[in-house]
């Protein structure tokens, strides 16, 4: 199985979700101040990556602080799959 580009992954979800093209996404400094964001999005967002990347991220680990950048986001997706043995 190829090793999934976790970046490429959050950062398409999260801007098809949010409606913004990727490169604005990747210049926005959090997430939260896109006037498309919501918690219903992040919920969303956290679904749709967890099941094309086939894993789920610890509850505990749904944070406000892992949730509202998108670096943070894609760091918190790498560590999930690290932590169930995908190598990053």
């Amino acid at each position: 199985m190829e090793t999934p580009d976790v970046r490429e992954v959050v950062t398409g979800i999260t801007a098809e979700v949010l409606g913004v093209d990727q490169a604005d996404l990747r210049t926005t400094d959090a997430l939260t101040d896109l006037p498309t964001f919501s918690s219903f999005r992040i919920v969303e967002i956290v679904e749709r990556v967890e099941e094309e990347l086939d894993t789920e991220v610890e509850a505990s680990d749904l944070t406000p602080d892992n949730l509202s950048r998108l670096n943070t986001l894609i760091a918190l997706f790498e560590r999930t799959l690290r932590a169930s043995g995908v190598p990053g």
